[in-house]
């Protein structure tokens, strides 16, 4: 395998965990006062450790750029995520 294969094996196993712990962020969810309880502690922990697994598993294997390119997609996903949370929160308010 490429290293674009690993790179995108890598990131999409990761995104996933990242997005469900984005929607039950306990403090999102208590600023937009939604009836949904947030994660738990072990949760939390779990789900960061399950969005970080594929990354340690490419820096174990040695796939340095691989890796790189893994916490480069995860960066721009997490960022786009915040992004789409964000405008989905949006009730038409424009900053001051």
């Amino acid at each position: 395998m490429t290293t674009d294969v690993f790179a995108a094996i890598a990131i999409g196993m990761t995104l996933p965990p990242l997005l469900v712990l984005a929607l039950r962020d306990p403090k999102r969810l208590r600023s937009h006062r939604a009836a949904q309880r947030g994660a738990k502690p072990g949760e939390r922990r779990a789900l960061a450790l399950a969005s970080l697994l594929p990354g340690l598993v490419l820096a174990a294997l040695g796939a340095w750029p691989a890796f790189l390119i893994w916490l480069g997609g995860i960066a721009t996903g997490g960022w786009l995520i915040v992004l789409w949370l964000a405008r989905s929160g949006d009730n038409g308010a424009t900053p001051s």
